[in-house]
């Protein structure tokens, strides 16, 4: 189910506490876009994803928290793929083997219905960390750099551990990739 609902009498810094507290009472997602209403006022359009049998609950908060005068209810079909968080351990060292950073990033795979792995994402707040870190070590990169080169190694990783072990052996492996600065700044 999505629910929806515009309100046009909340400032924006209302908005987190609502979001956080639609999420905290179980919706599965929660999206908030604002907007402009017909006479020119700011208004925000939420879009609550949630189970059949959080419409009320959710729907009686929503005109509490806002106001709003009604909540449209949205039936829909979610095709949803098959994932997976996995971890690697990540090194990433100067030319003489001096480790720079080492430590475990945890990775989204999204799988098809035949199991083949279409997208892995690496866990956006431990990208940000580590990207961080490289700059305080004085690396001139940007986050942008680090999540493509950690990610497009992740996909390379974990589609050549499929490839050489047998399912049963998969879930006990904790992949390792090693970067050079070099590799980094070459980017």
């Amino acid at each position: 189910m999505l629910l929806m609902t515009n309100v046009d009498n909340i400032n924006c810094d209302h908005v987190p506490y609502v979001i956080e507290e639609l999420m905290k009472k179980g919706a599965r997602n929660v999206h908030v876009i604002p907007s402009i209403t017909k006479k020119g006022r700011n208004e925000y359009i939420f879009f609550i994803d949630c189970t059949k049998d959080q419409v009320e609950d959710l729907a009686e908060f929503l005109v509490v928290e806002t106001g709003t005068l009604g909540v449209r209810i949205i039936e829909n079909e979610h095709y949803e793929f098959e994932h997976e968080i996995k971890k690697l351990e990540v090194t990433f060292e100067r030319g003489n083997n001096d480790a720079l950073w080492h430590g475990s990033i945890n990775f989204k795979i999204v799988r098809n219905r035949s199991g083949e792995i279409l997208s892995v994402r690496a866990e956006y707040e431990e990208i940000k960390a580590l990207a961080k870190h490289l700059r305080d070590m004085g690396l001139n990169t940007s986050l942008y750099e680090v999540k493509e080169m950690v990610e497009r190694c992740a996909v390379k990783k974990f589609k050549d551990i499929e490839l050489k072990h047998e399912e049963s052996e998969k879930d006990n492996i904790v992949p390792i990739i090693n970067f050079s600065i070099e590799e980094l700044l070459c980017m």
